[in-house]
């Protein structure tokens, strides 16, 4: 791990930018993500990109106070990475011929809660890591197809997303992906086995080759939910859902609710709960726990933000 002062800083950013608490922080973001890099040219250049980061997030907190909101962004595993990097490995959502999608009106049983958290009623998995391949997609429909199993009586397992990842040839693994085909894919292969069958091993980048499992869940098709805010949360009542929504400023995300979201639809995720009092959609991520509010962000409701309900399905058994 490099700790030296290196002169190809100055190439990247400014030696205004580069100031000793920068230099300190970089450190301490190193040795808690445990990054190294192949050379000196290299760590001047990553640290460069990190002061960038910094001052990105010295923005958005801004921008987030004028909002009416807290300051929600700060030290990532990925302050290293520019936002196109970031973005071409971890935001690779491919969306599916909209023409092929048939949505659906979402009724539940009973009126709509205020709070929903389907975590404290044991629907939910622990957080999982994708790693540095784009699998969203895979993990988003794994973790759905596990609390759905859950709501329809079987017992609560983590099941693979390496199996969707690798073997779901419709998408490209971990070059991206939609839940829609994933889906598909399941119901096609008979099924998805367990995690313990199937261990995850794309975290490198690498798709991987598919391999016979035995399914321990099957599921018989999906349902994509009508788009707007009220249809997610009419569906929320009924079970978390997958979700692909926009997260460019995911990449700096620490705490809080989200209140400001720029982009397009690039990232797969499950949507676990809301709050009516909070006024905030709850999001689980697939970037370990060390990511946002221990692997959970909260989205502010009231403008479809993020377009967090632009793309809302879950399976059907």
């Amino acid at each position: 791990m490099k700790f030296i002062v290196a002169s190809t800083m100055a190439a990247v950013a400014s030696a205004s930018m580069i100031t000793p608490e920068i230099m300190d922080a970089f450190k301490s973001f190193q040795i808690k993500f445990n990054k190294t890099y192949s050379d000196d040219a290299e760590w001047g250049k990553r640290m460069g990109i990190f002061a960038q980061n910094i001052e990105k997030t010295s923005m958005q907190n801004t921008h987030h106070l004028l909002l009416g909101g807290e300051a929600v962004f700060g030290i990532t595993k990925f302050m290293d990475l520019t936002p196109e990097e970031f973005k071409s490995t971890y935001l690779t959502y491919r969306p599916r011929n909209a023409t092929t999608i048939e949505r659906v009106e979402v009724t539940a049983n009973g009126a709509l809660a205020d709070e929903v958290d389907w975590r404290t009623k044991g629907a939910v998995t622990d957080v999982k890591d994708q790693g540095q391949c784009g699998s969203c997609w895979a993990f988003s429909a794994t973790e759905a197809i596990e609390s759905y199993a859950f709501l329809a009586g079987q017992k609560l397992q983590e099941l693979s997303p390496q199996q969707i990842n690798s073997c779901d040839k419709t998408d490209g693994g971990c070059n991206g992906g939609n839940t829609e085909s994933a889906f598909d894919y399941v119901v096609q292969a008979g099924g998805i086995t367990t995690e313990d069958e199937y261990p995850y091993t794309s975290g490198t980048g690498r798709t991987g080759f598919c391999k016979k499992s035995t399914p321990a869940v099957t599921i018989t098709g999906y349902k994509s939910v009508s788009t707007g805010e009220d249809n997610l949360k009419t569906a929320l009542n009924n079970g978390p859902v997958s979700v692909c929504l926009a997260a460019d400023a995911f990449q700096t995300y620490s705490s809080g609710v989200l209140k400001s979201c720029p982009g397009q639809v690039d990232h797969c995720v499950q949507a676990v709960g809301y709050s009516s009092s909070g006024n905030y959609w709850l999001v689980r991520n697939s970037w370990a726990t060390e990511w946002g509010e221990e692997g959970y962000i909260r989205v502010e409701m009231g403008s479809n933000l993020c377009h967090i309900a632009d793309d809302v399905t879950y399976p059907t058994f």
